[in-house]
Formats: C-alpha cells, sequence, structure tokens
C-alpha cells in the first residue's frame, strides 16, 4: 500500500477503480495528513493498533455492505491508540464529500480522544 501523499493524488487513483470499491483514507497524526486513495481491497487498517477490536467488527460489517452495493457511500473512522486516526471515504466521488467527511471525522475523534493535541 502506498500513500499517495495529496489529496489530488488519492482521488486520482481512487478514480480508477469500481464504484463499490473506490476509497479515500487520510491518515491523520497531529498536524500531518497523508491521504491514499484506490481500492479498498488494497488498504488494510493496522489492526494492532486500533483502540478497539469493537470498532474493527463494525468497519468490516461496513466494508462487507459497501462492497455489496448495499450502501453507495460510507464513512468509517478509525482511532488508533497512539493519537492517529484514519478516515476512511468509501464511494465518494468529489472533494466536497471528503471535506464534509473529514470535519465529521475529526469532530468525532475530538469528542473521543485523550490526547491534548486534539482538544485544541
Amino acid at each position: 500500500m502506498d500513500i499517495a501523499g495529496s489529496r489530488d493524488d488519492a482521488f486520482r487513483r481512487a478514480g480508477q477503480t469500481a464504484a463499490n470499491r473506490r476509497a479515500v483514507v487520510a491518515l491523520i497524526h497531529g498536524t500531518e495528513t497523508r491521504w491514499w486513495g484506490g481500492s479498498i481491497d488494497d488498504w488494510h487498517p493496522e489492526e494492532e493498533q486500533l483502540s478497539s477490536r469493537a470498532a474493527l467488527d463494525s468497519y468490516w460489517q461496513l466494508l462487507r455492505q459497501f462492497r455489496a452495493g448495499r450502501m453507495p457511500k460510507a464513512h468509517a473512522v478509525m482511532v488508533y491508540r497512539d493519537g492517529r486516526f484514519a478516515s476512511v471515504m468509501l464511494g465518494i466521488t468529489n472533494r466536497t464529500e471528503a471535506d464534509e467527511y473529514l470535519k465529521a471525522a475529526t469532530e468525532v475523534v475530538r469528542s473521543r480522544s485523550p490526547h491534548p493535541w486534539l482538544r485544541a
């Protein structure tokens, strides 16, 4: 899995996949955001670093529904023990959707994180 770098690179790579596989992922740690885009089949969360097993199980269930076409768009927030998080955006087609999902993810993480840098 190569990190795409920029959001534009991530969207370009994601746009080359089928709609029920299209994914754009924002990996956020502190003030740094790295982007990945492509087929969701090629992206995997760092399972051993996730904050809870229940969150991972919910993610897999969401992913199965998305892949089966029962959800044309979906969003998951993956929170890691060290304060990093990933906003996993499935089926999105434009930057406005990404901005909305990313804003929602940031609010969720801020409200639940013990890390002081997220509360600023």
